[in-house]
């Protein structure tokens, strides 16, 4: 917003980030009118733990619909890589080496969003190979494995191409 003290204020306020200050604001702000510590300040008190109840609620409401976006986009994605052949044939490979590790190029964007997806996964950090043959000049390669949501995405891919 702007930098000024309110629009900060705001930008706090507003903020998912934020969701336990507000909630501490607002209990507390009505803890202190219901039990009457400042009663000279009753009218504030009750505007302030109203407008940070109201503001707590929208943030829930905000979080709650932000993380079922989320989740529908993950699984969209993840559906979308599943039904891509080239990254379908990575995941059969790591299937059909019964949980042996296979080198895969960590340069392949197809390798990087499935390893991104959480489909498939590095065995070791540090296994890092260079080839330096003449189709891989510059690649470096690293032992994957497929994950179980991996294979339970290819299981189910498999099955329905069978059917």
């Amino acid at each position: 917003m702007n930098n000024s003290f309110w629009g900060k204020l705001l930008d706090i306020l507003t903020d998912g980030k934020h969701l336990f200050f507000v909630f501490a604001v607002a209990l507390s702000s009505f803890t202190i009118y219901c039990f009457g510590l400042l009663p000279q300040y009753n009218r504030y008190l009750v505007a302030c733990s109203v407008a940070c109840s109201l503001l707590l609620l929208v943030q829930i409401v905000i979080s709650v619909f932000y993380w079922i976006v989320s989740i529908i986009l993950r699984n969209k994605n993840v559906e979308d890589l599943v039904n891509d052949p080239s990254c379908l044939k990575v995941l059969y490979d790591l299937y059909k080496n019964n949980g042996n590790p296979l080198d895969l190029d960590n340069l392949n964007s197809k390798v990087i969003s499935l390893s991104n997806a959480g489909l498939i996964y590095k065995v070791k950090e540090g296994s890092l190979q260079v080839y330096n043959g003449f189709d891989a000049i510059g690649h470096e390669y690293s032992a994957y494995n497929i994950s179980p949501l991996g294979e339970k995405y290819l299981i189910r891919k498999l099955k329905m191409h069978s059917n």
